[in-house]
């Protein structure tokens, strides 16, 4: 089985440097294109099952790549993104929003997860998936959120050691696994 991992395409908060994480921020026009090319990058892939976030950006983007398929788009709220508690909406560029992404370092989010634990949500999640789907489908389509995107990365190629490099992941960028 394959799984293609995407995340959604941007937003104005993306545009604005600022952290989404639960906020349910819908795409903007440029994020609308990006999942229009991906929609046709993916015009002649066989998709058995599309899983979706609940939140509008990445909801939006399955229901455009999912144009060419027909397919219904399953709703999990396992794949919502991570939250960021007293981080959302500020600018992702400050030193402590650095620090929160590193699952070495953990780095307690108030009122938010920290990565530990949103990591094991997604593990937990793909776990399910793969025992679901193993026997019933060649290719799932997930669509979710950067932070799902860098922990998916973990869970198939291990989880980051010191020195830790944090993953930079693009809009509607989509990692392939095959399980």
């Amino acid at each position: 089985m394959k799984l293609l991992i995407v995340r959604h395409g941007k937003t104005d908060w993306n545009k604005e440097k600022r952290a989404a994480g639960l906020t349910d921020i819908k795409l903007n026009k440029e994020g609308e294109e990006q999942a229009e090319v991906l929609r046709d990058k993916l015009k002649d892939t066989h998709i058995d099952v599309i899983i979706s976030s609940p939140l509008i950006r990445a909801v939006r983007t399955a229901e455009i790549i999912n144009e060419n398929h027909n397919l219904d788009i399953l709703i999990d709220e396992d794949l919502i993104e991570r939250n960021l508690g007293i981080y959302e909406g500020q600018p992702n560029e400050q030193e402590i929003f650095n620090e929160i992404r590193y699952y070495t370092k953990n780095v307690p989010v108030e009122k938010g997860e920290d990565c530990k634990t949103y990591t094991k949500r997604v593990f937990n999640f793909l776990d399910k998936v793969i025992d679901e789907y193993k026997d019933k489908a060649d290719t799932v389509l997930i669509v979710s959120h950067g932070f799902f995107l860098r922990s998916a990365n973990w869970y198939f190629n291990g989880l980051p050691t010191e020195p830790e490099e944090v993953i930079r992941i693009k809009n509607c960028q989509i990692d392939e696994y095959n399980v």
